[in-house]
C-alpha cells in the first residue's frame, strides 16, 4: 500500500469536525469514481450553536474541488449508499430520513433530492437498494478463458422485489436501532410507497447492522446490539405485492441461525473484548450456484476491549442432519435427498494489540469454488487501527498481507521531534474501496480525506520481473472487467509505472481482437477510451492519446450520419444505403471521387436540407481531421510521436474517413452550403475529392502486409496541403487538470486543500509545444481564465469565443468544455447532444462550471 495523497480542511474552515462527531463519518465511493462523504458543520446563529450535516461529493481525481449538499438532513447522517450504476445514492440520518439524491442535468456539482423517506425518531443504522436482478461474477476459474464473457458471468439472480414480467422495482430498504425494517419503493408515476414492519417477533435494539442479497431474491439482514456477550442475528426478509395490479407492499421476516462471536466462547477471554464495532457481510450478493462453491453468507466481526481488537470470519454452511435407524430406510438415501440445516462456522481470526477504527471490504464480485487457487484483488479487506496502521487481511484466511502506516500529510518541520508531534493521534476513521479494489479512499480523524493504492500483488514476496508480469495480468483483466460492466477505470491507472503502459495496451487489444464481433462492436468506443488514457501517462503518447479522442469522435460522427440514412423501400433483400456505401469503400480503389459517386444512388442519401445544415460543424471537423492528418505523412519518420501518425497505419478508421468524405461530397449535391469551408490558393480547389483522393492512397498502402511505403508524389501532394489550405487548429491536446500521471513525476505523496486549486498540477499534467501537437493548439486553451485563445464546444464543434458567455460545462477528466443550455433547434443535433448529455467523449463526467 501507498499513500497517494491527502486532502485538508482549510484551518478556519467550519467544516472540521468536532472531536464528538469523529467516527460517525459516513462515505461510499461509487462505480464512476465518485465519493460521497459526510461531515458535520457548526454555524452560530442568534447566538446559538447549531451543527448542520453536509454530503460532501468528491472526483477522487480532482481532490480539491469539493461540492456540498444540504437542505434534507438535519440530524447526523449515518449511511451513505450508491446504486450499481453510479448515478443516484441514497442517505440516512439519525432521525429516520432516507433521501434519494441524483445528478441535476447529469453535472457532477449540482444534485438534487428527488425522493424521501421517514421513519419518526427511529435512526438509521443500515441502508440498501433493491437489487434490481443483476449480477456480473469475477469469475477467478476461468480468468485465463480468451473469451471476456466466460471470465466475467452474468448469474440468475431474482430482484428483490419483482413486478409483472419480473421487472424490478425501484427502491431500498433500512434497518432501524429499534428493530424495524421499512422499505420505501418508487411509484412509475411519481412518488413513493413505504412500509414498515419489526424485523424480528420483539423489537430489539440494532447498534449495528448489514444488508445483503440472495440469489432467490430474498434479503438478508445481519444486527448487533454492540455487545460481545449478546448474539449476531441474522434474519431474512421477503417482498412481494399483496395483490397483483396494485401499490401494497408486504414485508416478510423469518430468523436465520444467529451467532456469539468466538472472542466471547472462550470463559478466559470474555472480558477480553467488549464492544462489536463492524458488522459486514463480505459479499453482498450471495449466491451459491454448485455444491463445490464456497458459503456466500459470510460475515466479519471485529470487537475491541481491553487487549485490543478481533476480527473474526464467519461463513453460513449447510449440514446433514443424521438420521435415527428407525427412520432409515434401506438402501440408505442419497445424500442430495438428506435432510440438511443450516448454522454459522467459526472461520478463522486476527488480533491486535491497538483498537480498530475502520474497516472496508473488497466490491469485486470474485466467484470462488473450494478448487480456486487466486490472490489478486478482490480478496483482501483493509483494516485500520487507532495506533494509525492499516493493515491488509485476506477475506477467508484474515491471514495479514501488507501493513501500512498512514502519519497524514507530511509537514516539513526543523526536526524529528516535532514531526512526530505532528503524525501524534491520526488514525483513519471511514474507509471505502474502490470497484476494482485497488484504492482507498479514507478519512482520518482530523476529517482530512486521503487517497490510498493496493500494488495487485498484495505484499507477496515476488522479484521485480515477477511482481511486473502479476501486476500486469491482474491490470489487464481489471480494465476487461471495466469494459463488459461499464464501470470506470480510474483508479486502475495509479498501478501501473509508463513502462508497463503499450504492454498493457497490447494485451488489451489481442485480447479485444479474440472476441466476437458483436462484442467487440459493443466495446470498441470503450476501449479506445480506455487506450487514450493510457496513452496519456507517457511522455512519448500525447500523440497517441490524441489519436485515441479523435477517432471516438470519428466513430461517433460515422454512426450519427448513418443513422439518418433510411433505405428508400422496405426489402430484406436489397443493402440499405449504409450497407452499399461500406461495401463501395471496402472494395473499391478508385481515386476520382466523382467516378466512386456513379456507383451510388444518390436519392438514397437524400436528407432534409435544414437536417444537412444543421451538420455543417460536425462536417467541418470530419474536414479538417482529414486534413491535419495527411500533413502528417511527410513527419513519419523524423516525428513519430506526432498526433496522427498512428492513423496512417490504422486501416479500420482510414476506410471509415474515405466513407465519410463519400458521404459528405453526396449530401454537398443536395446542398452545398453544409460542405466544409477551405480558405484555398486555388479558389477552384476541390477540397474534399482531393482529400479523398491521398487518403485512399494512404488507405491503400496500409493494407499491405506489410505496410507499403507510400510513393514520392503522394507524400510530395501531402506536402503542399498546408500551403494550398489554410488549417485551422483542432483542439484535441489531452489536457488533464487531475492527478492522473502525477504519481510518476512526484514520486511522493502530495497535500492538498479543499477548494483550493493547486497552481503546479496544470502544467505537469498538460501537453506543451515541444510535443509538437497540432497547429494551434495551446497547453491552456480550455482554461476559462485565459482571455487570449478561442474555446471550442467539445460537443458542437462550434467556437465560443474567446470568453463565453453562456452557461458552461467541463470534463473532469480531459476537460473539454461545452454549453450547458443546447442551440439546436434541428432533431439530428439533438439527438447527437442526447450521446454526451451523461458523460464527455473520453467518458468523463461533466460538472457545471462559472465563468467569472
Amino acid at each position: 500500500m501507498e499513500l497517494v495523497y491527502v486532502t485538508e480542511w482549510p484551518k478556519t474552515d467550519v467544516n472540521l469536525c468536532s472531536k464528538k462527531l469523529i467516527g460517525d463519518t459516513a462515505c461510499s465511493w461509487s462505480c464512476r469514481n465518485i465519493l460521497a462523504f459526510s461531515t458535520v458543520s457548526n454555524t452560530k446563529a442568534l447566538e446559538k450553536e447549531i451543527y448542520r450535516p453536509k454530503i460532501h461529493i468528491v472526483d477522487p481525481d480532482r481532490p480539491w474541488e469539493l461540492h456540498s449538499i444540504t437542505g434534507v438532513h438535519k440530524d447526523l447522517i449515518q449511511v451513505l449508499q450508491w446504486n450499481a450504476s453510479g448515478t443516484q445514492f441514497l442517505s440516512g440520518d439519525s432521525s429516520g430520513t432516507s433521501a434519494l439524491w441524483q445528478m441535476k442535468n447529469h453535472l457532477l456539482n449540482d444534485w438534487e433530492s428527488v425522493a424521501e423517506s421517514h421513519v419518526a425518531g427511529e435512526p438509521i443504522v443500515a441502508l440498501g437498494w433493491l437489487h434490481s436482478g443483476v449480477k456480473i461474477s469475477y469469475n477467478v476459474d476461468n480468468i485465463d478463458s480468451p473469451i471476456m464473457l466466460d471470465k466475467f458471468t452474468r448469474s440468475r439472480f431474482t430482484p428483490s422485489l419483482p413486478q409483472v414480467g419480473t421487472k424490478p422495482a425501484s427502491g431500498w430498504i433500512t434497518v432501524t436501532s429499534t428493530g424495524l425494517v421499512s422499505v420505501t419503493v418508487l411509484k412509475n408515476g411519481g412518488g413513493t410507497i413505504t412500509v414498515t414492519e419489526c424485523l424480528g417477533n420483539t423489537r430489539c435494539h440494532a447498534e449495528l447492522a448489514d444488508i445483503a442479497y440472495s440469489s432467490s431474491g430474498d434479503i438478508l439482514i445481519a444486527t448487533s446490539d454492540g455487545s460481545c456477550r449478546s448474539p449476531v442475528q441474522v434474519y431474512k426478509v421477503i417482498l412481494s405485492w399483496k395483490e397483483a395490479l396494485t401499490d401494497k407492499v408486504c414485508i416478510e421476516t423469518d430468523y436465520l441461525p444467529s451467532l456469539h462471536v468466538q472472542c466471547c466462547v472462550d470463559l478466559g477471554n470474555k472480558d477480553k473484548y467488549v464492544t462489536i464495532t463492524h458488522l459486514r457481510f463480505i459479499n453482498k450478493e450471495c449466491y451459491e450456484e454448485e455444491s463445490t462453491s464456497l458459503p456466500a453468507e459470510q460475515l466479519i466481526i471485529s470487537a475491541i476491549g481491553s487487549s485490543g481488537s478481533c476480527v473474526e470470519f464467519w461463513s453460513l454452511s449447510k449440514e446433514f442432519i443424521p438420521l435415527n435407524k428407525i427412520f432409515q430406510t434401506s438402501p440408505p438415501p442419497s445424500r442430495e435427498s438428506q435432510p440438511t440445516t443450516q448454522k454459522w462456522v467459526f472461520g478463522s481470526c486476527y488480533t491486535n494489540t491497538a483498537a480498530v477504527t475502520g474497516l472496508c471490504l473488497p466490491k469485486l464480485p470474485v466467484k470462488l469454488s473450494s478448487k480456486s487457487i487466486y490472490n489478486g484483488p478482490g480478496m483482501v479487506m483493509a483494516v485500520a487501527f487507532q495506533d494509525g496502521s492499516v493493515k491488509l487481511l485476506h477475506r477467508v484466511s484474515l491471514k495479514p498481507c501488507a501493513p501500512f502506516k498512514y502519519e497524514g500529510a507530511k509537514v516539513d518541520t526543523g526536526s524529528q521531534a516535532k514531526r512526530q508531534k505532528v503524525y501524534n493521534g491520526k488514525h483513519l476513521v471511514c474507509m471505502e474501496m474502490s470497484s476494482t479494489c485497488c484504492s482507498i479512499m479514507a478519512i482520518d480523524r482530523m476529517g482530512a480525506l486521503c487517497l490510498i493504492k493496493i500494488a495487485p500483488t498484495l505484499g507477496q514476496a515476488l522479484d521485480q520481473g515477477a511482481a511486473r508480469a502479476h501486476t500486469i495480468a491482474q491490470v489487464v483483466n481489471l480494465l476487461e472487467y471495466s469494459l463488459v460492466t461499464g464501470y470506470e477505470w480510474w483508479d486502475l491507472l495509479h498501478t501501473i509505472t509508463p513502462g508497463m503502459v503499450d504492454t498493457v495496451i497490447d494485451r488489451l487489444t489481442e485480447a479485444f481482437n479474440r472476441q466476437a464481433k458483436s462484442t467487440q462492436e459493443l466495446l470498441f468506443s470503450r476501449l479506445v477510451a480506455v487506450k487514450g488514457s493510457l496513452h496519456r501517462m507517457t511522455s512519448s503518447g500525447a500523440g497517441k492519446s490524441v489519436d485515441c479522442y479523435c477517432k471516438l469522435l470519428l466513430n461517433a460522427i460515422s454512426s450519427e450520419f448513418k443513422s439518418l440514412l433510411r433505405p428508400s423501400s422496405v426489402s430484406t433483400q436489397d443493402k440499405s444505403p449504409t450497407e452499399k456505401l461500406a461495401a463501395i469503400c471496402a472494395h473499391s480503389s478508385e481515386l476520382d471521387l466523382n467516378k466512386v459517386l456513379l456507383n451510388l444512388d444518390a436519392k438514397e442519401f437524400a436528407l432534409d436540407p435544414n437536417t444537412l445544415q444543421s451538420l455543417q460543424q460536425l462536417i467541418q471537423w470530419i474536414a479538417d481531421y482529414c486534413l491535419h492528418t495527411l500533413s502528417t505523412v511527410p513527419q513519419q519518420a523524423s516525428n513519430p510521436t506526432k498526433p496522427g501518425i498512428s492513423i496512417l497505419r490504422d486501416t479500420s478508421t482510414l476506410c471509415l474517413l474515405r466513407e465519410m468524405l463519400v458521404l459528405v461530397k453526396v449530401w454537398g449535391m443536395h446542398k452545398k452550403t453544409c460542405l466544409p469551408v477551405f480558405s484555398t490558393t486555388p479558389e477552384s480547389f476541390d477540397t474534399v475529392s482531393h482529400l479523398y483522393k491521398l487518403i485512399t492512397q494512404v488507405w491503400l498502402a496500409s493494407k499491405e502486409i506489410p505496410p507499403a511505403e507510400l510513393d514520392d508524389n503522394t507524400v510530395d501532394e501531402c506536402c503542399l496541403l498546408p500551403s494550398q489550405i489554410i488549417m485551422q487548429p483542432l483542439d484535441v491536446t489531452p489536457v488533464t487538470e487531475g492527478i492522473t500521471g502525477k504519481l510518476l513525476i512526484l514520486r511522493q505523496a502530495m497535500s492538498f486543500q479543499f477548494h483550493t486549486a493547486p497552481s503546479h498540477m496544470v502544467n505537469i499534467a498538460t501537453f506543451g509545444h515541444s510535443l509538437n501537437i497540432f497547429p494551434g493548439s495551446e497547453v491552456n486553451v480550455r482554461s476559462l481564465t485565459d482571455r487570449i485563445h478561442q474555446k471550442t464546444d467539445v460537443v458542437r464543434r462550434l467556437y465560443l469565443g474567446v470568453s463565453p458567455p453562456e452557461e458552461i460545462r467541463s470534463c473532469t477528466r480531459c476537460s473539454s468544455i461545452s454549453m450547458l443550455n443546447s442551440p439546436s433547434r434541428s432533431s439530428a443535433m439533438k439527438s447527437w447532444e442526447q450521446r454526451w448529455a451523461k458523460s464527455c467523449l473520453c467518458g468523463g463526467l461533466w460538472r457545471k462550471v462559472i465563468v467569472e
